[in-house]
């Protein structure tokens, strides 16, 4: 299988093991998730940041019936049919969407890949890396919403809901960057391994102390884990045109493709 494709396919599984996580957890969210045209409709409740189709369109072509079924599944959680596209979604699913009105949205995220059996980049020694302990896992949700500016009482709550469900599918792989000298948190990202696929996410940097390397040492960090365990692909992702795009690339990731988010307009 294409390493385009195995990554699609593991970045399904990984939003489908994370709703059923998230329905566990707090079942207020409505979370669940349907096969759809050889991917995975995953649905995790309104305001939660995954709610599309992913890998679909890839291996089956979606279909007008898809659509119709799909729509109504959409309905039930109050939320859009929305599907990620990419340069392997077949032209019948492309135009499947668009004869019905749902269109792409301006924006995309390029997924990258870092090679292995290259370097790891270097990264600063004065900031040391832990893994998040259930018990502790306050320290990454604070330092998440720090990072992405998650201020108000409804972002918090969705982005405390969301780690709750990662650190359950992530392990050891959510950690923290802390400062060697006082231990104070910097910033915090995820790696998600599944099979031989890993994917480096979840990244973020307290405002105070960016441009310092805590980036760096994330990645690398996350790279070693990923090597250790065997992953032949290592994988992240960016706003395409933004800032994590450009230090990825310093990073020594290489662009693999745009993921473009198509939506039924509301």
């Amino acid at each position: 299988m294409p390493d385009a494709v195995r990554l699609l396919t593991a970045w399904a599984e990984d939003a489908a093991r994370f709703a059923d996580v998230l329905a566990l957890q707090d079942p207020s969210w409505g979370a669940r998730h349907h096969p759809f045209a050889g991917g995975r409709l995953v649905l995790c409740g309104t305001g939660m940041y995954v709610n599309r189709a992913l890998a679909a369109g890839i291996t089956a072509p979606i279909r007008p019936a898809d659509i119709e079924v799909a729509d109504q599944w959409c309905r039930d959680v109050g939320v859009p049919l929305a599907v990620d596209v990419t340069r392997l979604t077949t032209g019948a699913s492309r135009r499947a969407l668009e004869a019905a009105g749902i269109r792409p949205e301006p924006s995309s995220a390029t997924a990258f890949t870092w090679p292995v059996g290259a370097a790891l980049p270097d990264a600063p020694d004065d900031i040391v890396i832990r893994s998040v302990s259930a018990a502790a896992l306050g320290e990454w949700q604070a330092a998440s919403a720090a990072g992405w500016g998650h201020e108000t009482a409804d972002a918090r709550r969705v982005s405390d809901a969301f780690v709750r469900a990662a650190r359950e599918v992530d392990g050891d792989g959510m950690v923290l960057a802390l400062d060697a000298a006082d231990g104070r948190t910097l910033g915090c990202a995820s790696l998600t391994v599944n099979g031989g696929v890993a994917t480096l996410g979840g990244m973020s940097t307290l405002p105070a102390e960016r441009r310092r390397g805590v980036q760096a040492a994330l990645v690398r960090h996350r790279l070693g884990v990923a090597l250790a365990a065997g992953c032949d692909i290592i994988a992240s992702s960016a706003v395409t045109g933004g800032a994590s795009e450009r230090n990825l690339g310093r990073l020594g990731f290489q662009p693999l493709l745009q993921v473009t988010t198509w939506r039924r307009g509301e």
